[in-house]
């Protein structure tokens, strides 16, 4: 590691000590300080109710302590961090439960928003039924539509007994899924294009590439991930921009080559933005609930730092 690199790291790594929840602290010692995967399964279960979904607070913008799909996507998230995850793990097997049986599911797609939502502190696009952003396009409707489920498709693909019926019904979500992807040549919505490039993983790790058109799916992803990394490095600092990060951490990634210069550029961009006190800065805020943002935003300061190092540290 280059020197300017190890002072960003050590400043990064005070940052998360002294701010960063159990889980971010949990995934920091498993990727530099040969921490194990079990700490960061046991910080994770901390958010996993009884039924086997996740909530409180677990994806930092939503307080809501209730199971809901989109807590469970971000345990997602966290679990495919972990190589060599064992699909025996009881937080696994509990969480393929929630997602089989909960009310949010109805045989097609999980929720995105949930009315429970609304009893609690939270940013405004996640507010039920949508927040005030949203338009009724066929975009927005796509969106809506597959996120998070393209991505939780993806993970029972992964980790749900290839024998069970929620298997199959998962396979036909993810063949539909793409299916309607390639009818979408316009998406350009980095978070649901996110979820597409998770299930393009899972549908790999699964050994299911024969049951989809991997080159076409590859192919056609890497088209859209270069429309929406935000290519003009001048609008990073200023606006609410895609990065590499949003897609991929690795030089291997089957998106690096396309997206060279930015990928690098964002090495520099994390070099360069990180603040006094070793942390990042976040560019979004909440219309409501000023007291409870402030305890989401550090909790989000401490995620990105661990992110931009793990970054970093593959990519620089």
């Amino acid at each position: 590691m280059r020197e300017q690199d190890r002072e960003v790291f050590e400043r990064a790594r005070r940052f998360v000590y002294r701010n960063a929840r159990p889980l971010d602290l949990a995934r920091w010692k498993y990727h530099f300080e040969n921490g194990s995967e079990q700490e960061v399964l046991a910080a994770l279960s901390a958010y996993q109710n009884e039924d086997g979904g996740f909530g409180h607070g677990l994806e930092e913008d939503n307080m809501n302590p209730n199971s809901i799909p989109m807590q469970a996507w971000r345990a997602t998230v966290v679990l495919r961090e972990l190589d060599g995850l064992h699909k025996s793990e009881p937080i696994i097997a509990k969480l393929l439960d929630y997602l089989e049986h909960t009310p949010e599911f109805d045989g097609e797609k999980w929720s995105y928003v949930v009315a429970s939502n609304n009893d609690f502190p939270h940013a405004s696009w996640w507010t039920y039924p949508h927040a005030s952003w949203y338009q009724d396009t066929v975009q927005e409707r796509f969106s809506i539509r597959y996120n998070p489920t393209a991505s939780l498709a993806g993970f029972v693909l992964r980790y749900a007994d290839a024998e069970s019926d929620f298997w199959k019904k998962a396979l036909g979500i993810a063949q539909e899924a793409v299916a309607s992807l390639f009818r979408n040549s316009e998406l350009q919505d980095m978070h649901v294009l996110s979820c597409f490039v998770q299930l393009r993983e899972d549908i790999g790790a699964a050994g299911l590439s024969g049951s989809f058109e991997m080159e076409r799916l590859t192919a056609f992803l890497q088209e859209l991930v270069s429309k929406t990394i935000t290519q003009d490095i001048s609008k990073w600092e200023t606006e609410y921009i895609c990065k590499p990060s949003q897609f991929f951490c690795k030089k291997e990634s089957d998106f690096y080559e396309a997206n060279r210069n930015a990928a690098q550029y964002e090495c520099e961009f994390i070099r360069k933005t990180q603040q006094p006190d070793g942390g990042y800065a976040v560019n979004w805020s909440w219309d409501d609930y000023p007291e409870d943002w402030a305890v989401s935003k550090n909790w989000w300061r401490a995620e990105i730092t661990v992110n931009n190092m793990i970054y970093l540290d593959n990519m620089g």
